[in-house]
């Protein structure tokens, strides 16, 4: 929204289009790129590329300008704004100007969003080169501003193309028209980067079944996420509407919402140092650096709280419509319950829905939506055959996830390096937890980012719904490169009194069948109730699903 609303504010300061409405125009630039993104418009490294070198190149001219500019005039201007009656005290102008200064370092948290898709070693070189040309451009040009332009100008209805009003200024109306062209280039690309980045963000969250599926169907005629896309835009356009195009308003509610989330890293970079000690890091930060960014954004966040207490109303009414939309998500299970329950005891409830729809196409309804949900399937990934951390997995599945069919994997590259025991205790287990359905799968086949997603096809389980226990630093393969599988546990450190026991063994198999109880003994066959063969859960329930994978069909 700031993107552009500050493209039409420097679209305006043309004499050619100073009569349009800064409000109608963002919304149009908002629509043109919606429009774009339904059409699969995606962002172009080599477009990227161009507009960055246009960029700094105008910036170079526009310096070179002003410096030419100082030269002739002197600085009697700077001296005239140190004086400037208006200045508010030294301290309080470092600690709002600070928190002012924060949005211009906006653009950061957007590199994460594809951290997946860079090379090995990319990502620490964007972040600094972005915080070099962030401690470059912000330094210079607001000083050279400052040394040319009364503050008086600086500050008032000028402010919102306060670049292009320089450029007039040094070098007349030819190179204001080229900042101003520059500027709406540039931050129209920023609406489209946020397009890809809202699109990115709402697709992985409906995978990882944080939000409604909905927000990851795609249509048929470009393949694009359109509810998404066209969510956005109305949210970014009510927003627009609701502050009439204020770029000072939509700035403070922006520096909320991206002071939240740089806080947000600091404290999980923090967190993840305490409770994923054993998490593969290229790079080993300091805790303290974490702190000190979390300090450094709290002093921000409050300046910009005390300057705009208002905004924190619209920010609150954004902010609530999402989280009561995760909830909601979150809670599907619940009210689709409730609702049955609603329509088998009370009469006004049937009464009132009749009115709607007959009562059996509603719990119909609410029942195929019910096993849709809980059929879905997660799988845990697990080294040996430890029953305490497999444990540990199903009570977190069980409380955080929806899906109550869980696939416990190995994948062994030969065939003597198989856990003992996996199968039994994963048959104990499925019956220690009567509302899961516990599969145990053995995979020929090293475990790599290659594998996970051959058995993601192959299972037809999306990579964010598979779950492994934090990597140690002796892991092969990055995280990163996993294709998004989740950590969920730490590994349990190893229990020295617990040696040389071999209870058994289990043979390479895909699926799970039942144990003969004269290999387990006879307590184990107490614990293993008779099941009827509706309540049957192995793998072999899958049609057209071999017995075993192996590296001829991952070659394959």
């Amino acid at each position: 929204v700031v993107s552009s609303v500050s493209a039409a504010d420097y679209l305006k300061c043309s004499p050619m289009f100073s009569g349009i409405e800064s409000v109608p125009t963002a919304i149009c630039i908002l629509g043109f790129f919606a429009a774009c993104m339904l059409m699969g418009m995606q962002e172009s490294s080599a477009v990227a590329s161009a507009l960055f070198v246009f960029h700094l190149s105008v910036f170079f001219i526009l310096g070179t300008f002003c410096v030419i500019f100082l030269q002739d005039a002197g600085l009697g201007q700077l001296y005239d704004n140190f004086a400037w009656e208006r200045q508010p005290p030294f301290w309080n102008s470092i600690f709002f100007g600070f928190s002012s200064a924060m949005l211009g370092v906006s653009g950061f948290e957007t590199s994460a969003n594809f951290v997946e898709e860079q090379k090995p070693g990319v990502f620490p070189k964007t972040l600094r080169n972005m915080w070099v040309a962030v401690s470059i451009i912000n330094c210079v040009l607001p000083s050279l501003a400052v040394a040319v332009l009364p503050l008086d100008e600086l500050t008032g209805d000028k402010s919102g193309f306060a670049l292009a009003f320089l450029a007039e200024r040094v070098a007349g109306p030819f190179l204001r028209d080229v900042v101003a062209i520059d500027a709406l280039l540039v931050l129209s690309g920023s609406v489209l980067t946020s397009y890809v980045g809202v699109v990115g963000l709402f697709q992985r969250m409906a995978g990882d079944r944080c939000l409604p599926e909905f927000f990851s169907e795609t249509n048929s005629w470009r393949n694009t996420p359109h509810y998404t896309i066209l969510v956005f835009f109305g949210v970014c356009s009510s927003m627009c509407v609701m502050l009439n195009g204020d770029i000072t308003l939509l700035a403070a509610i922006y520096s909320i919402s991206f002071l939240l989330v740089m806080g947000l890293f600091a404290f999980c970079g923090l967190w993840l140092k305490i409770n994923r000690p054993t998490l593969p890091r290229e790079i080993n930060a300091h805790p303290a650096f974490f702190v000190c960014g979390l300090l450094l954004v709290s002093f921000a966040f409050t300046a910009v709280v005390l300057l705009h207490p208002e905004m924190l109303t619209y920010f609150y009414i954004y902010y609530g419509i999402t989280t009561t939309m995760v909830m909601l998500t979150f809670a599907r299970v619940s009210i689709f319950t409730a609702f049955l329950q609603l329509m088998s005891h009370s009469k006004a409830a049937r009464f009132v829905i009749q009115w709607f729809v007959h009562k059996r196409v509603a719990e119909e309804w609410a029942h195929q939506k019910l096993k849709n949900l809980q059929d879905q399937g997660v799988v845990y990934f697990t080294k040996r055959a430890n029953m305490s951390q497999i444990n540990r997995a199903l009570q977190y599945i069980e409380q955080n996830e929806e899906a109550r069919w869980v696939k416990v994997i190995h994948c062994y590259p030969d065939a003597d390096q198989i856990p003992t025991n996996l199968e039994e205790y994963v048959q104990i287990l499925d019956c220690v937890y009567p509302t899961l359905k516990v599969d145990s799968i053995l995979v020929h086949g090293e475990f790599s980012p290659a594998m996970v997603q051959y058995i993601s096809k192959r299972i037809q389980v999306k990579v964010n719904c598979m779950f492994i226990n934090c990597p140690k630093i002796d892991f092969k393969h990055p995280l990163d490169r996993m294709g998004g599988v989740r950590v969920i546990l730490n590994s349990e450190k190893p229990n020295p009194f617990r040696r040389g026991l071999n209870l058994g063994t289990t043979s390479p198999f895909f699926g799970m069948s039942p144990m003969n109880a004269r290999n387990a003994g006879e307590d184990y066959a107490a614990l293993m109730p008779n099941k009827s063969s509706e309540d049957e859960k192995d793998m072999q329930s899958i049609p057209g699903l071999p017995f075993n994978l192996d590296n001829e069909d991952l070659n394959n």
